[in-house]
């Protein structure tokens, strides 16, 4: 056992201490955070340039200038504006309370926002050429901020059928200088007014029709245990779509990147001859077990440490209610499964070959496998009790990953499946760390022509 432990140690110590893994596992983190506060106060400091100016409508009809004046008034975009938030805060929820982060004040306004608006509507009924281009000359020069051309197709009612296979389009030419918000901004605000000269043409107000078909905001509220009720902003249920992705990209990351030193490390002392005198002192189980339990520690502090990253977060902006404790405890149970089917996969890879060309043939198809997961997750977290989700619960080396995106998501898993999960899933450990070391044993002293996946299936016959 000491010889184990000794290996062990060597293996973890020779790639924790390591320059570029700490710079790439403790780097990236630091990275990550500085990259975000740097984002954060680019917004809070961004401010959008004001969009002053005159935008040509040429329009034979004369009705959509009068329309466009009343959408680019500056107090009507203010107020649009000011509802845009709302209803963002409705959505976002708790995060926007008052106490919920950890600052006095918090606008969604101090984040950005349009600059002056001040723009006068010049009207064109003459819709010839030469009257476009001259107005495109205009634009070209920047005497104009735009030209829109509106032909009568476009202000008509036609059918909703048709509508609904074939939208009409009207012409708008900015100048180059034009921000890009700018122009998605004129485009909007255009295609209000050409909205509402369709209204008043079908004597209807527009503002009355337009405010008659907004979606309503909703109060959802889960009925919990005891009669008590929890709130649910839109926002939360957002939030809670993400949970079961980033608790399987953390069991997923730690297994993967530790289960790949574990494979590497192998294939560099075989190739170099090291593997020889290593085996002069220890056995190759106890070669193997040592570098799998050495590397285990690797993807252990890898999770630990970026899980503790998410969670310092939450607590910091008293979000912590929001994520499961018992959660937290399937993830180290699930990542011990995990890493203990990738890594006696790798360390057999390792063993059988001598460079790393060869063992990515042999690798791929276990990649494959793993990126299974990753592929289903979606429907996986959506319907956690479905014949997808409860297939794959049962199929190794997928288990704990669909396990911990069932365990993380918002609707619960039968009780008994957990169980039997954990117990099928151990013993699919113990019989795959088993063929490991019959693999091992047999690979670590062979050299010349890696084997073929088959010769590996006849590598677990020899005594």
């Amino acid at each position: 056992m000491s010889k184990v432990v000794t290996v062990a140690w060597r293996e973890f110590k020779q790639t924790v201490l390591r320059k570029v893994f700490l710079l790439a596992i403790l780097g990236i983190p630091i990275l990550m955070v500085g990259v975000m506060a740097l984002v954060v106060l680019a917004m809070a400091g961004h401010q959008e340039p004001p969009l002053v100016g005159t935008i040509a409508i040429v329009d034979p009809s004369g009705e959509v200038a009068p329309a466009a004046e009343i959408e680019f008034d500056p107090k009507r975009v203010a107020g649009q504006q000011q509802k845009q938030v709302e209803e963002i805060e409705a959505a976002v929820g708790d995060l926007l309370r008052p106490g919920a982060l950890p600052v006095t004040t918090f606008e969604m306004g101090d984040f950005g926002g349009r600059g002056t608006v001040d723009v006068q509507i010049e009207a064109h009924e003459q819709d010839d050429q030469e009257t476009i281009d001259a107005l495109k000359d205009r634009v070209w020069r920047r005497d104009l901020i735009a030209v829109a051309v509106v032909t009568d197709a476009v202000l008509a009612n036609p059918d909703p059928e048709v509508r609904r296979t074939k939208r009409p389009r009207f012409d708008l030419y900015v100048a180059e200088g034009v921000d890009t918000d700018h122009a998605s901004f004129i485009e909007d605000r255009l295609g209000e007014a050409i909205v509402r000269v369709r209204a008043e043409r079908a004597s209807l107000n527009a503002d009355e029709a337009t405010a008659m078909l907004r979606r309503p905001l909703s109060n959802t509220r889960r009925l919990l245990e005891g009669g008590q009720e929890s709130r649910e902003a839109e926002g939360d249920r957002k939030f809670k779509q993400l949970i079961p992705i980033v608790f399987m990209m953390l069991l997923w990351g730690g297994v993967i990147v530790s289960a790949q030193h574990l494979m590497m490390s192998t294939i560099e002392e075989k190739s170099n001859r090291v593997m020889e005198v290593l085996l002069s002192a220890v056995s190759p189980l106890q070669l193997m077990t040592g570098k799998i339990f050495g590397h285990c520690g690797v993807g252990l502090l890898i999770v630990v440490i970026y899980s503790a990253l998410p969670l310092a977060g939450l607590f910091a902006f008293g979000q912590q209610h929001r994520i499961e404790m018992e959660n937290i405890a399937y993830l180290f149970v699930f990542f011990f499964m995990a890493y203990f089917m990738m890594g006696s996969i790798m360390a057999a890879i390792g063993s059988a070959v001598t460079d790393i060309r060869e063992a990515n043939t042999l690798v791929t198809p276990v990649m494959l496998l793993m990126m299974v997961p990753l592929m289903l997750w979606l429907p996986i977290s959506q319907a956690p009790n479905g014949s997808i989700a409860t297939a794959f619960s049962f199929i190794p080396p997928a288990i704990p990953f669909v396990m911990i995106l069932r365990l993380a998501a918002d609707e619960p898993v039968p009780w008994w499946q957990i169980p039997a999960t954990i117990l099928w899933g151990y013993a699919c450990v113990v019989g795959m760390v088993w063929m490991a070391a019959k693999i091992f044993r047999v690979g670590v002293l062979m050299y010349g022509k890696p084997p073929s996946p088959l010769q590996l299936l006849k590598w677990l016959r020899y005594s």
